[in-house]
């Protein structure tokens, strides 16, 4: 570089620094180190205290200057000055909070506002400088932009922690912003709701910036390279990944009031770079200038009031209808356009660069022209309290010419109706804060690197700028190693080709349950002299668990939390704990940002495999659950099954690298700790607070004996053993003691259990001798026979009957009946009650039998016991947590029992909720936590499942529930209920997933499947995958197959559709031809199990004649195929299936019914290759044509499918995109919307929320919320979907409220009319004889209301168009 560049560089430098000296050095005081906001003191307050937020922005410029003359050789020892001014303010904040150190110890546990550390201090002493319930002091983003800076310059080489009492006390304030995802704070403008009524929120802005912080300082030394592990910050990666999803799944909303916020700059660019989705980058930047942009800098927020003209300064709060006021001329900030202009910088985008900085050049203030610049600016009408300290006046030669930032820029009062007729029209003028000191740093930090004397790398040497360019993990391997319990099981395993370690075959690896993690972590951050206890005790996720922990050099690895034996029952279905696996795998995948492989310990015990099915080469199947008597019908009876294995078959999937689209490597957990991510743990060394080295030994835990005398097996009918209250949740069912219909033979035990199991069935155990015949099983002898009649007089808290209660509990042997028994008896006296007889108390013997109902998974007694034993889902309130993170409401209950949850709660609290509002039914409360930790795990595994869904209503799902049972096994809805609760785990969770999967309702005219998750092929269910909006329908299907050592692959593609089923054996797709619907979608491993060769002979059976059904083969499926199975395919029209051997590659489309040789087929001989491409196109309308009506002439144009999804969708509570915004449109275009006695007037709504307001939201659901039929609802979205539709062609309504009630009532009478036309014969023979010649609509009203809602919802002939006809009938009327 020639002189005469340093030289001009060094003026460049020089002139920055007069400008920094000026503007925010010679404001710092100089004991504190701290920087007042401004000197101005207003109307609107004193600005003259040193706000944690402002100090940090203000610093930043002094910061990036002394980076800049770090580069040159002559600095006059300004980097030196520049450097420690820098340290001294970041010091002088530090000293601030830790004096409020109790109160980060206090709001760790609490999240309270009054507990918060406060937001801004006396800038002279460092002290508080008002109350805590004085000001809005809870402002997430400014403690972790401290944060977030704090490892910015620690990194770039700046020492500002000097002592281990403050690593410790920054690592609190990292627990102190962690949970900033569920902590609702007052956010960067201090007030919280845009009303000002001092309401905190949820703000994407404070989120966003503890994201930023959380990634930026994990790992960090802050003692810097001379540092050793005690002065590292630690941050746990599942709370970093909560923040993380929930910032992603709000923006580009603020908050409930606000639905965007031009403070969301600083999380989607500098500083924070928080967000990893460059679409949704550009989307909230897009949003933010189109919605808030203006000439002279971005609005806060919509119809923000502050500062206005018409602002009334004698309140700080507005009134609910006052903020329309405020629209178009709300001020505006030009520290945005800064925000803007580094943006650009940082991205190398410098068409932004130069946009922006052509938009606020005019906007900048001269600093000659402010006469007292640098001096206290007080307002004439305020009465100063005290009297400020008085800056030092500048000298001549510092009076150069300065740009200065004002705060805002505002419409003055004369010109506001001009303003409002033309926004953007009028001229404004800059309020008296002048300059924002924050504004000017920012301004001058761009400038720097604008003029090249600094580059991003130095201000950002922690790389923030990448995280919305990395790329997505989605190769991530996961590794897993399966770790036995003992040799015996290994041995075991091992028979099955699935190879296992034992704990000595780790070694030296330590292996520990996921408490003793969750228990060292406590010691982090603790520090006695601050009174601080370090890390609250809250569970460590899978993320956590799947990293391998060093200490000492000794290697930890532990087991993931789900994997963990709970108190609850879920974890003793292996059937679940695979389904649970699968989300977790899947869950980390998606969400590993950290160095090496995630590794996954997985301990497996005698207990998981107890009644397990382990793949033998004989076809013997010794069941150890209920068998059902309508076993040949396969879906009705197996919720679910489509998915279903046992757990050996999942471990053995496992070992072809691939698990529902996720990489996994199955091995040896000492070969793969070269590849994992390995965390120090180090700092445990220094903490002798706690015996670290025995908490990470792990422990084991035995269990006590059994007092009730058992009899597994049920009677052949059911009985009503108690009578017990009604149930709004269960309808018009009674509760009844869940017991399945079923017949077994008089000489076998209905569970098959050998003498040796016998003595876990009680002391005196009437089954303990399965070689003589057991007296109960003879009906004559059988005290059973006697007892069910007496119990039939048992009332719940009926106590007259509890001495023959306690006689019948003493002598009966089954379990059924103990269970009600012990319910009785705890509904009278409670769990502490004393049975002399047995010597324990109720509770005790319902501990028992909650054991062993769940030995032989009798699910219904299990929950029953559960519900008295009041157990609960360990996990339960994180599902919740996951959940109401994403923006969705939980609401528990039903009618005016409802509660809402909208927060993330404690357990005793959710507890409390759940069982208060289960009263009627303790069985309830068990399938609530049930239903919020499914719907938990399916938000973690695929959040798009929930697209449309705002509100989640466990009453509205478990009769949704409660309907998919009663239609699929046509049983009515009291035994639908008894069906419901006797489902395993999994059963349930795969049937709430049916219901949850279906398409979104779409504004377009085809019903095509939008959503992304395509690829799981588990949510391929009751999907419509044909274009119906085509003239000619057309179902096209192409398949594929390669062979163990062909490729080893399954493909299957519909309509352009990848079904991503690729499981090993056979994978089946099955179409409805007529709807063009994908009826089933699974897979079955007849490689390693003739049982789910005849799962898939059952589900043959179960199909209707004429069904289309695609078969791909993967690895091998011959080795276990049995001879009904090959039948089974050769009745698909199959010719090759006879010839095909161990591991060919082969696949088919085939049609139930049709001539063998008649399917289109492939085969190809092992090492020979993969198969051709089979592909067939056909036509739906000729299956149409031949399909006979008369079935659907009464149950609707669809036979039920868009009845049932609307009512699958109603009790969701979904609604298509962009569906609020548009009923805000047609509020505002008329005087309200009407159903029945409910009004949503347009005023307050229209003028207090914004059309894409959250709050807005959630008063349409309200209002929504009086109907009560789900599809119906649904026909209500459609409804007010069409009008907006009719407004958006017509321009108006001539009605001045809208009536959905009487548009759909006229929709459905024309619907009628012509129904009756065309099919009145077909309906006279389907309605009863005294009705036969009376088809009017006033007595047809239930079956004129289901052929409507089981209409499309667009097209021809559909909902959209009787409903647009009704419409313009009604409008056309006013």
């Amino acid at each position: 570089m020639s002189r005469s560049q340093t030289r001009r560089i060094q003026d460049k430098l020089d002139y920055h620094y007069k400008a920094v000296k000026a503007i925010i050095l010679n404001r710092q005081n100089p004991v504190t180190g701290l920087i007042p906001a401004s000197v101005a003191v207003t109307t609107h307050g004193d600005y003259r205290d040193a706000w944690v937020r402002d100090n940090v922005y203000s610093i930043m410029a002094v910061y990036g200057l002394a980076l800049a003359y770090r580069k040159i050789d002559d600095d006059d020892g300004r980097t030196h000055e520049l450097e420690h001014s820098v340290i001294k303010l970041m010091r002088g904040l530090l000293f601030s909070m830790m004096r409020q150190a109790q109160k980060v110890e206090v709001f760790k546990h609490t999240q309270g506002l009054m507990d918060a550390l406060h937001a801004k201090y006396n800038t002279n002493t460092g002290d508080v400088v008002v109350g805590d319930a004085e000001w809005g002091h809870l402002q997430i983003d400014a403690t972790s932009l401290f944060l977030l800076t704090l490892a910015q310059m620690t990194a770039s080489g700046l020492s500002i922690v000097y002592t281990q009492d403050e690593v410790d006390f920054v690592q609190n304030l990292v627990f102190y912003i962690e949970r900033a995802y569920r902590t609702p704070d007052y956010g960067i403008w201090e007030r919280g709701n845009k009303i000002n009524h001092g309401e905190a929120e949820l703000n994407s802005s404070s989120i966003g910036m503890a994201v930023a912080a959380l990634q930026a300082i994990n790992g960090v030394n802050l003692f810097g390279p001379k540092g050793g592990p005690s002065s590292v910050i630690h941050v746990l990666p599942d709370e970093f990944t909560r923040n993380f999803n929930t910032l992603h799944s709000a923006l580009p909303r603020e908050s409930n009031s606000k639905e965007i916020d031009a403070a969301i700059l600083s999380v989607i660019g500098f500083p924070a770079f928080a967000v990893a989705d460059p679409a949704l980058v550009e989307k909230t930047r897009n949003d933010i200038i189109n919605k808030l942009g203006g000439k002279y800098g971005c609005k806060r927020f919509l119809r923000d009031g502050h500062q206005s003209v018409l602002e009334d300064n004698s309140r700080q709060y507005y009134n609910a209808q006052e903020l329309e006021i405020f629209e178009h001329i709300e001020c505006e900030w030009p520290l945005f356009f800064t925000y803007l202009i580094l943006d650009g910088l940082f991205l190398g985008d410098d068409d932004l660069v130069e946009r922006y900085k052509d938009a606020i050049e005019p906007l900048i203030v001269d600093s000659i022209e402010l006469e007292h610049f640098g001096e206290c600016v007080g307002d004439p009408e305020v009465a100063s309290g005290r009297v400020p300290p008085k800056t030092p006046p500048l000298s001549p030669r510092a009076r150069e010419s300065f740009p200065l930032i004002p705060e805002l820029y505002k419409v003055p009062r004369e010109l506001v109706e001009a303003e409002k007729a033309n926004p953007g029209s009028q001229a404004r003028v800059p309020n008296d804060n002048v300059p924002l000191v924050w504004a000017n740093s920012l301004y001058i930090l761009g400038n720097l690197i604008y003029d090249k004397l600094l580059s991003v790398s130095e201000v950002d040497p922690l790389g923030r700028r990448f995280n919305a360019q990395r790329t997505h993990y989605a190769d991530t391997v996961v590794q897993i190693a399966l770790v036995a319990e003992d040799s015996t099981l290994q041995s075991q395993l091992a028979t099955y080709g699935l190879e296992t370690q034992t704990f000595e075959q780790v070694s030296p690896i330590t292996i520990s349950p996921p408490t003793a993690l969750k228990e060292v972590y406590t010691t982090l951050g603790m520090n006695e002299k601050l009174g601080l206890s370090g890390r609250p005790g809250s569970p460590i996720g899978t993320l956590g668990t799947s990293k391998i922990y060093r200490v000492q050099g000794q290697l930890h690895a532990f087991t993931p939390n789900f994997m963990d034996k709970e108190k609850f029952y879920l974890s003793s279905d292996n059937d679940y704990l695979v389904s649970v696996f699968e989300h977790e795998l899947s869950f980390v995948q998606q969400h590993w940002f950290y160095p090496g492989r995630p590794t996954m310990v997985i301990l497996l015990t005698h207990e998981m495999f107890h009644g397990e099915q382990l793949p033998a080469a004989s076809s013997q199947h010794l069941r150890t659950d209920i068998e059902d008597q309508n076993e040949k019908q396969w879906r009705r009876n197996a919720l679910g099954w489509s998915s279903k294995r046992n757990l050996m078959n999942f471990m053995m999937t496992l070992r072809t690298g691939k698990c529902h689209g996720v990489r996994v490597k199955l091995g040896r957990l000492n070969e793969m700790i070269n590849t994992s991510c390995i965390e120090s743990l180090d700092f445990l060394i220094n903490k002798n607070q706690v015996d670290w080295q025995a908490t990470l030994r792990g422990c084991n835990s035995g269990e006590s004996g059994v007092r009730l005398r058992s009899n597994s097996k049920r009677s052949g009918s059911r009985r009503r053993s108690i009578q017990r209250t009604r149930s709004g949740i269960w309808s018009s069912s009674n509760l009844l003691t869940p017991l399945i219909q079923t017949e077994k033979s008089a000489e076998q035990d209905y569970f098959g259990i050998q003498t040796k199991e016998s003595d876990v069935l009680g002391i005196n155990s009437q089954v303990a001798n399965t070689n003589e015949p057991d007296a109960t099983e003879d009906s004559e002898s059988d005290p059973e026979s006697a007892i069910t009649v007496d119990m039939l007089a048992l009332t719940l808290g009926d106590a007259t009957q509890v001495p023959a209660a306690l006689s019948l509990l003493s002598s009966t042997t089954n379990m059924f009946d103990q269970m009600d028994l012990l319910h009785y008896l705890h509904s009278c006296h409670g769990s502490e009650f004393y049975v002399e007889t047995l010597m324990a108390t109720v509770g005790v013997l319902v501990e028992e039998i909650y054991k062993k109902a769940l030995q032989f998974k009798l699910w219904g007694i299990v929950r029953q016991a559960a519900g008295l034993l009041k157990k609960v889902v360990g996990s339960l309130t994180i599902n919740l947590t996951d959940l109401v993170i994403c923006q969705k409401e939980v609401t528990i209950g039903s009618g005016e029992n409802e509660i809402f949850i909208r927060s993330p709660l404690t357990p005793e609290a959710l507890t409390d909720i759940i069982y208060s509002r289960s009263a009627d039914d303790v069985r309830e409360a068990s399938l609530v936590q049930e239903i919020l930790t499914y719907l938990g795990s399916f938000m973690r595994a695929d959040p798009q499942l929930f697209e449309g869904i705002m509100r989640l209503r466990t009453h509205s799902i478990v009769i949704a529930l409660r309907e998919e049972i009663s239609r699929m096994k046509g049983c009515d809805e009291e035994e639908a209920v008894e069906q419901l609760i006797e489902l395993s785990p999994y059963e349930l969770k795969s049937l709430l997933g049916t219901i949850l999967s279906g398409p979104n309702l779409s504004s377009s005219s085809d019903e095509t499947i939008t959503r992304k998750n395509q690829q799981i092929g588990k949510h391929w269910r009751n999907v419509c995958v044909v274009d119906k909006s085509c003239s000619k329908s057309l179902l096209s299907i192409r398949v594929q197959s390669g062979g163990y050592s062909d490729g080893n692959f399954s493909r299957i593609v519909i309509n352009d559709n990848s079904i991503n089923i690729e499981n090993r054996g056979l994978n089946v797709v099955v179409v409805d031809p007529v709807e063009g619907i994908i009826l089933e979608t699974t897979s079955f491993d007849t490689h390693i199990s003739e049982n789910d060769a005849e799962d898939f002979v059952k589900l043959i059976e179960w199909l209707e004649p004429g069904t289309v059904v695609v078969i791909s083969a993967k690895d091998d499926f011959i080795e276990h195929l049995t001879l009904n199975a090959r039948l089974a395919i050769e009745g698909l029209g199959s010719k090759y299936i006879e010839h095909v051997r161990y591991r060919d590659s082969w696949c088919l489309i085939g049609e139930k019914g049709i001539a063998k040789g008649s399917a289109k087929e492939a085969h190809q001989k092992a090492g020979s290759g993969a198969t051709e491409v089979v592909q067939k196109v056909y036509d739906l309308s000729t299956y149409k044509n031949a399909s006979s009506f008369k079935t659907s002439s009464q149950h609707g144009p669809s036979n039920g499918r868009w009845l049932r999804r609307r009512k699958n969708d109603g009790a969701f509570n979904r609604v298509p995109k962009d569906f609020y915004p548009k009923v805000w449109k047609v509020l505002e275009s008329s005087r309200g919307i009407r159903v029945g006695e409910y009004f949503l007037p347009r005023d307050p709504t229209v003028s207090e929320k914004t059309p894409e307001e959250f709050n807005f939201a959630r008063e349409v659901e309200r209002f929504l919320d009086c109907i009560l039929d789900p599809a119906e609802r649904q026909i209500a979205v459609e409804c007010l979907l069409v009008v907006y539709k009719f407004l958006a062609n017509e321009g108006r309504m001539e009605s001045k409220e809208i009536d959905l009630i009487k548009i759909m009532n006229n929709s459905i009478a024309s619907l009628w009319e012509l129904w009756v036309k065309e099919h009145g014969e077909d309906l006279k023979k389907s309605i009863p004889d005294q009705k036969q010649a009376d088809l009017s609509l006033e007595n047809n009203q239930s079956i004129a209301r289901r052929i409507f809602f089981d209409l499309p919802r667009s097209g021809e002939n559909s909902a959209e168009y009787y409903l647009m006809k009704a419409a313009q009938e009604v409008n056309a009327h006013h």
